[in-house]
């Protein structure tokens, strides 16, 4: 058996007797193991930052959405099947969207005008571009477009009966569409098709900006439950942005607002 002394001293004879291939492979192996171990830290590093965001986000939103709306004297109008407007209703104070592109013959509140064209400028400013379709609808349009969707349904081979609850399961009766109200507004990329418009960079420019100029999307799939209509990406309601900003904040729907702005304030009043 070699001693202590014998072993280091024949340790390094043996060392030198390794090829050179057999060391650099040993060395490229280390030099890898060191690249693995990095990235593994890093990607352990990046994880953490995204839960410590996610939580914060979460955190910010069940603070946001557990803050008291005592102070909140009103809320805006819910107009549907259950609380429709009457025939004679008619906003003052409507402004055309003339100064952008389709907009001369849409019209909306004056406010809701105002910021409405507030934010087409902030999105133009970003190189995205919208275009109103519609806004205000008076309650005998509302009456002629649901005629003509019944009467296309008839061309098409339904009988009277049928087509008109058929129409009426795709278009609001007259006096249920809050584009009577003159604070909606539908938009698209272009006048002639709004169908795509969830798959458009315009979409989720929307989704991230609209509440910081008072809009909500009125109706979304996760809120279909409660609107009773389906999901409408290209339909804006203007609710003011304080109201905008908290229902964003808290993910909330309109319908979620007004019982929770009823629930702490039980004086506040509708607006329309």
């Amino acid at each position: 058996m070699a001693s202590k002394s014998t072993g280091k001293y024949y340790a390094p004879i043996y060392r030198a007797k390794k090829s050179p291939i057999k060391v650099r492979r040993i060395k490229l192996f280390k030099r890898c193991a060191l690249i693995v171990a990095a990235v593994a830290i890093a990607a352990s590093s990046m994880a953490a930052l995204q839960i410590n965001r996610s939580e914060e986000q979460s955190f910010v939103k069940v603070a946001a959405s557990e803050q008291s709306l005592a102070g909140v004297s009103s809320y805006p109008r819910i107009v549907n099947h259950s609380s429709p407007l009457s025939k004679d209703y008619a906003p003052e104070n409507l402004m055309s969207l003339g100064t952008v592109p389709n907009g001369e013959n849409v019209f909306m509140r004056a406010d809701a005008a105002e910021a409405f064209l507030e934010m087409c400028a902030a999105m133009s400013e970003d190189g995205l571009g919208i275009v109103p379709v519609s806004g205000y609808t008076s309650y005998e349009d509302q009456s002629s477009v649901l005629a003509a969707a019944a009467d296309k349904l008839v061309a098409e081979g339904a009988d009277a009966k049928e087509a008109k609850k058929l129409a009426e399961a795709e278009v609001f009766a007259p006096g249920e569409d809050e584009a009577q109200l003159g604070t909606s507004v539908d938009i698209s990329t272009d006048v002639n098709c709004v169908d795509n418009f969830a798959l458009t960079d315009q979409y989720q420019w929307i989704c991230r900006n609209a509440h910081h100029y008072g809009f909500i999307i009125r109706y979304t799939d996760s809120a279909k439950k409660l609107t009773g209509v389906n999901a409408k990406p290209w339909h804006l309601r203007f609710v003011g942005r304080e109201a905008a900003e908290y229902m964003a904040s808290s993910n909330m729907c309109l319908e979620e607002y007004v019982s929770a702005v009823k629930a702490d304030n039980p004086k506040a009043a509708e607006q329309d």
